[in-house]
């Protein structure tokens, strides 16, 4: 009996070790940039992931390496390389994670991790489409094929959330939902994590408040122009609007503001 996990690329399989750390009660961020070069995948107060596209031997050392070059920048953090066992030579994967265990650096075989498919079982939904070069690796632990599905249950959530609440309540979310999303992006903007900053300007952007939608607006599109040093863009636009549009966007201090 096998159980086979499929992902249809490696950003999957980021977004799914990351909400299953936050079921957790962590707080992740999101491919956060290292000051030589790289990033390190999922940061949070306990761990720092490294998903590299494969577990074979090659992959692996190879993140070591990164793993080396990055970890004094990450003292409080234990190092860990998380993936699936892959399809081939997945022996050699096994003896090469014990060599790499003394060096105090944790390997996760996310397919032979119960509590991790467990998660998966949990989310099993209708398969949905996958592209090619999908990652895949069957394991002997149950019987199922496990998908995503993830989206499909968002969508069916927020439908039904809609149809339920009444105005006032839909006023109600939509202030908390805003105020989440304003602390999950100050979060993920102390430690320049561009995917979680991202998500929460995609929020921020259906605000009913004009303020607040205009700042995810010019926000948003200072990263996507300037990469990472558009972080340093989130004061001056939040200045600009307080002072144009007399809008009261709360100030945050940062290590890197200008």
């Amino acid at each position: 009996m096998t159980v086979a996990i499929e992902l249809a690329n490696a950003d999957d399989l980021r977004t799914a070790l990351g909400r299953w750390l936050e079921d957790y009660g962590y707080s992740v961020h999101r491919q956060v940039p290292c000051p030589e070069e790289g990033v390190v995948d999922l940061l949070t107060s306990v761990y720092a992931i490294y998903c590299p596209p494969t577990l074979t031997p090659t992959d692996l050392w190879a993140t070591v390496d990164k793993i080396q070059l990055h970890q004094t920048h990450f003292p409080d953090q234990r190092p860990v390389i998380a993936g699936l066992t892959p399809e081939t030579d997945w022996e050699s994967a096994q003896a090469i994670a014990e060599q790499i265990k003394p060096k105090g650096i944790e390997i996760w075989f996310l397919d032979q991790m119960p509590p991790f498919v467990e998660y998966y079982t949990q989310l099993t939904a209708e398969p949905l489409p996958q592209p090619q070069g999908r990652l895949t690796r069957r394991n002997p632990l149950s019987g199922c094929l496990i998908s995503l599905g993830m989206a499909a249950i968002l969508s069916a959530s927020f439908w039904l959330a809609y149809r339920i609440l009444d105005r006032h309540q839909m006023q109600t979310a939509s202030n908390s939902q805003d105020s989440r999303a304003w602390e999950q992006l100050h979060s993920s903007v102390e430690v320049w994590d561009m995917d979680t900053t991202l998500t929460s300007l995609e929020r921020l952007k259906a605000s009913r408040s004009p303020c607040v939608s205009q700042f995810a607006e010019r926000f948003e599109a200072s990263l996507r122009q300037r990469g990472a040093e558009g972080f340093r863009d989130i004061n001056p636009i939040k200045r600009a609007l307080n002072m144009e549009n007399s809008c009261r966007l709360e100030i945050r201090e940062y290590d890197f503001s200008q």
